[in-house]
């Protein structure tokens, strides 16, 4: 998607992103494409290929408009992360930043999406949509970390419009699909039993492997009272994770995706 230029002259500065990339082959790029505040590196990696997202607008904010397409062919095996959080800033004119990511994959390719946590500041808006389609024969790893607030600048009381769409296709097939939308007073509707229980961060993995039963157990053991995991079918796993801070939350995830990658956890979440 080629995204036009802004020409509106009472409007303030927008940032805009959009990055196109396919991986076919043994993991070698076939074809990139990178616009505007969008950039990806590819930094060595010792199986499959590797690619940083950056947004070298250092956040959103509203009216931002960001599109990501990765598309992996034929044995392709793609890791794709960010350079670090993502952060959701105050919204000026109550308009939302908008982020649509798209994952195709076919025959038997693999991907591990692992984009670092997105940090929900006050007044921040967002919507933002994630499309995977994949191959009965293909393997992925989503993950999805979101904290809200910044509990260490004292930001506990926040709110704004958080609309956030997952969803996962199968042969073209909804294997899973996930909604959230927060509008309002974020804070006191996670307060609700039923939503949160007061804690500020929360993740969703959607792990679509030959090898997921295998690794049902290995999330239940790691997971606290809040979260939970569930086989879909023998093949793919689902699991939600809820903690009171970023931090717990990390010390559920990293060692499960560590798992799940052979220990070849991208080097931003290691930093």
């Amino acid at each position: 998607m080629y995204l036009e230029p802004i020409n509106k002259m009472d409007s303030p500065p927008r940032a805009r992103g959009a990055l196109h990339l396919t991986a076919a082959g043994q993991s070698k790029i076939k074809n990139l494409f990178q616009q505007g505040s969008t950039r990806a590196l590819f930094p060595r990696r010792a199986n499959g290929l590797e690619c940083i997202i950056i947004n070298t607008s250092g956040g959103l904010t509203g009216g931002d408009e960001f599109s990501n397409s990765i598309k992996c062919e034929d044995q392709s095996n793609i890791t794709v992360t960010t350079q670090g959080c993502e952060r959701i800033y105050k919204s000026g004119d109550g308009s939302a930043a908008i982020v649509e990511n798209k994952i195709e994959l076919k025959n038997a390719a693999c991907i591990r999406w692992l984009p670092q946590e997105t940090i929900f500041f006050d007044h921040g808006r967002i919507t933002r949509k994630l499309k995977v389609n994949l191959s009965s024969e293909a393997e992925a790893l989503i993950v999805e970390p979101v904290i809200f607030g910044r509990l260490a600048m004292g930001e506990t009381d926040i709110s704004g419009y958080f609309d956030d769409k997952i969803e996962v296709c199968v042969d073209d097939k909804i294997a899973f699909l996930d909604k959230t939308r927060l509008s309002g007073n974020i804070s006191e509707i996670l307060k609700r039993q039923a939503v949160a229980d007061g804690s500020t961060a929360t993740a969703i993995i959607v792990f679509k492997s030959k090898k997921a039963k295998s690794f049902l157990k290995n999330f239940k053991d790691r997971l606290n009272n809040q979260s939970g995991a569930s086989l879909i079918s023998e093949d793919f796993l689902v699991a939600r994770f809820i903690a009171p801070t970023g931090y717990e939350l990390r010390q559920m995830l990293v060692p499960i995706i560590t798992e799940i990658t052979d220990k070849n956890l991208p080097k931003t979440w290691r930093l």
